[in-house]
């Protein structure tokens, strides 16, 4: 099947509440971690998680002064990110 790709950026990558509720959300939706990476490159710290969600692979990417994204299917992108912004208000 084709999908329509989206990324959204959730917000700050050093918001520790942020990266909690995602975590949260991607938990309730049952994601399974398929592979983690980290890196430096000069002032840019960049650190990736692929999942699986809904059948589908998701990339969430934290990149200093870019925040974190969450990059995949439309429909999957923007059910996780209001999810997780109805979290965030709780």
């Amino acid at each position: 099947m084709t999908y329509e790709y989206a990324s959204i950026v959730l917000g700050d990558e050093y918001d520790a509440v942020l990266r909690n509720a995602l975590h949260i959300v991607l938990v309730r939706l049952g994601a399974v971690g398929l592979d983690r990476s980290w890196a430096v490159g000069g002032s840019q710290e960049i650190e990736v998680a692929e999942v699986e969600l809904m059948g589908e692979k998701v990339k969430i990417e934290s990149e200093t002064f870019v925040g974190l994204t969450i990059f995949g299917p439309r429909f999957i992108v923007d059910e996780v990110a209001e999810k997780v912004h109805l979290e965030l208000a709780l």
